[in-house]
């Protein structure tokens, strides 16, 4: 998922699973404001240049000097846009709206398919954005689908397609279709008068609940062969044996960008079923699909979706395992087209019959019909407590339906809501599982995130706790009232992954919740070191346990209100140690991230990424900023 600065129809399919936050300067929005005038120009003079180019055949000097500028470093191929320097997000945008804006236009002078894929692809490769072959995979598999949203909303401009997909202060979204949906809201509910906390430690009577998340399995995936093959997904065995023993795949894994050979996604299932045998449920949080997004199909994704699904029946036939979707299971890679398209071979209807079917094992039939429907379900689990599984990669920015027809969000959300405020008149608590975190600035579309928080308000009481994936980092998000942002009202913890996709060790995350409130009370978070491991390949890993956030943390319980005083304690200078700890455990203790290191920037910028659930939202994280170097 490694995010590109690219044409657009390469952008989502290769972004990154990490999406991290940076704080603003002071003076950014009256920078942006002041830069939008140049970026108008820019665009303007790419529009002259590129028109030239395709009326001649023939690249003026001048559109080579620009088409140079703009070439992508290697380096930041695979970077996310949040974790580049905060002034590339302007250009990224101008980058995106020239490019974009010149597709559409030949479009609707006619061009064919044929026309659109050359011009898309020469770009692809004259800026360097990923190497031939993937540039023309990927171009291939999801051009279709922009071109159907071309025709089809004349009215769409490229300053709308990339403020959604390049979401930033820097790229304006101003399109009142895009933001002026919203989910009906009962406003019966109790107000938020404090920060929500419970009496509750840990106990022994606690339920013990385990996360998997991201095993990201590739079947191509083979000890020995290219872990630095510049490309979105390496140590695959069609991209040969390197001479350099330093830059062949391990037997468990890679730190580079390469996924979970069989081997390690068998060890991690068989490892939680020996040693956690008391384990009440499994939440499996989603993204089984390898990173090579190049060359997805539908009887790829089926296949490996297939086998994992079939190990954890075999391992776990008692215990019940809780499914949702990750973005990389369609295909292509993101991209899930609402029920309401009439085009067949656009639909999403293989992927949610397969899953009802497979998920059917350890479900109720009552939850078939809107798996079926869009892969989401909910299901009373115990008396008390209600499980709301949802596939929120609806919302994702890089699923490019969003273009199309965006109140159609709003249709997922309310049933979301409905089934909160039924659960909330029978005196049920809920846990929400969703593959990627609202929170995410970079991955969340931001009125998705509105309507969201807005939901979350409203039932601050049912909703005990929410377990997300995607970002592969051991992190969590703090919920503040949108009404009364001093008060935390939830929080959303994240399973990490148990691939080592990229930089980080493998891990899993065990959970004690409160049998009467439903809220976590601590969590455990288990890993082995990958280094270590390749070492030794004739052996199994060494799984351990990393830590327990409670104790590490000094919290009686994990409440909003106890989180709420953790980070305030972390963000300030007698804080430092512990938030630095605090980064260690996101990356996992990854031999690679403990060596680039984290300085105080970049610590500030993971303490705002937790306290931040609203893209231009940055009350929280301003006053940590106030605090942070006194």
């Amino acid at each position: 998922m490694k995010l590109v600065l690219t044409v657009v129809v390469l952008v989502g399919a290769l972004a990154s699973t990490c999406s991290g936050y940076q704080v603003k300067p002071k003076n950014y929005s009256a920078t942006v404001e002041q830069l939008q005038h140049e970026y108008a120009r820019a665009e303007k003079e790419f529009e002259r240049e590129f028109r030239i180019w395709k009326h001649t055949g023939v690249k003026t000097p001048r559109f080579r000097e620009m088409l140079d500028s703009w070439k992508i470093p290697r380096e930041e191929r695979g970077m996310e846009l949040e974790d580049l320097p905060i002034q590339r997000e302007g250009q990224i945008c101008l980058l995106c709206r020239s490019v974009v804006g010149q597709l559409m236009q030949q479009r609707q002078n006619g061009a064919t398919r044929d026309d659109l894929f050359g011009t898309a692809y020469e770009l692809c490769t004259t800026l360097q954005i990923q190497e031939p072959d993937v540039c023309y995979g990927v171009i291939e598999i999801n051009i279709d689908f922009f071109i159907y949203i071309f025709d089809n909303r004349p009215s769409l401009g490229s300053d709308s397609v990339c403020a959604v997909i390049f979401q930033s202060s820097a790229c304006i979204l101003s399109d009142p279709e895009f933001l002026d949906w919203s989910v009906n809201v009962d406003a019966s509910g109790r107000p938020v008068t404090e920060s929500k906390h419970f009496p509750s430690a840990r106990g022994p009577n606690d339920i013990k609940i385990v996360q998997i998340s991201d095993l990201h399995y590739d079947p191509k995936y083979q000890m020995g062969y290219n872990a630095v093959c510049n490309r979105p997904a390496c140590c695959r065995n069609d991209q040969g044996i390197p001479e350099d023993p330093s830059e062949q795949a391990g037997r468990w894994g890679d730190y580079r960008d390469c996924d979970s050979p069989w081997d390690a996604i068998e060890d991690v299932i068989d490892h939680v079923a020996e040693f956690h045998p008391d384990a009440a449920y499994i939440y499996h949080t989603g993204d089984m699909i390898d990173h090579g997004v190049w060359e997805t199909s539908i009887g790829h994704n089926i296949g490996a979706m297939n086998r994992i699904y079939s190990k954890l029946i075999r391992t776990f036939p008692d215990t019940p395992v809780l499914n949702i979707l990750g973005n990389h299971e369609a295909h292509p890679t993101n991209v899930f087209a609402p029920t309401i398209n009439v085009r067949p071979d656009f639909s999403m209807d293989w992927l949610y019959r397969f899953s009802a079917d497979l998920w059917g094992h350890w479900l109720p039939q009552s939850t078939r019909h809107t798996i079926q429907q869009g892969g989401f379900y909910t299901y009373l689990i115990r008396p008390g407590l209600r499980v709301v599984a949802l596939n929120n990669q609806d919302c994702y920015t890089f699923n490019w339906w969003i273009l199309w027809r965006p109140d159609y969000l709003a249709n997922q959300m309310q049933w979301l809501h409905d089934v909160l405020l039924v659960a909330e008149r029978n005196n049920e608590k809920v846990h929400i599982l969703a593959h990627i975190p609202y929170a995410s600035s970079g991955s969340t579309f931001r009125i998705c995130q509105r309507e969201f928080r807005r939901i979350l308000e409203r039932f601050h009481d049912t909703i005990s706790a929410q377990f997300h994936g995607h970002t592969h980092r051991d992190e969590f998000n703090v919920f503040y009232s949108r009404e009364s942002p001093e008060h935390a009202i939830n929080v959303a913890w994240n399973g990490g992954s148990t691939t080592a996709f990229s930089d980080i060790n493998p891990n899993y995350i065990v959970y004690y919740v409160d049998p009467e409130t439903y809220q976590v009370t601590d969590f455990e978070s288990y890993i082995f070191n990958l280094t270590d491991a390749n070492l030794t390949p004739d052996r199994r890993p060494d799984w351990f346990k990393l830590y327990s956030f409670a104790e590490e943390f000094d919290m009686h319980n994990l409440s909003p209100a106890e989180a709420d005083r953790m980070v305030k304690r972390l963000g300030t200078p007698a804080g430092r140690d512990e938030l630095y700890r605090y980064w260690q455990f996101k990356v996992k203790l990854g031999d690679p991230s403990l060596e680039a290191g984290c300085d105080e920037n970049c610590l500030l910028n993971h303490l705002c990424q937790v306290v931040v659930s609203e893209m231009g939202d940055d009350v929280k994280c301003d006053e940590l900023r106030e605090t942070f170097f006194d």
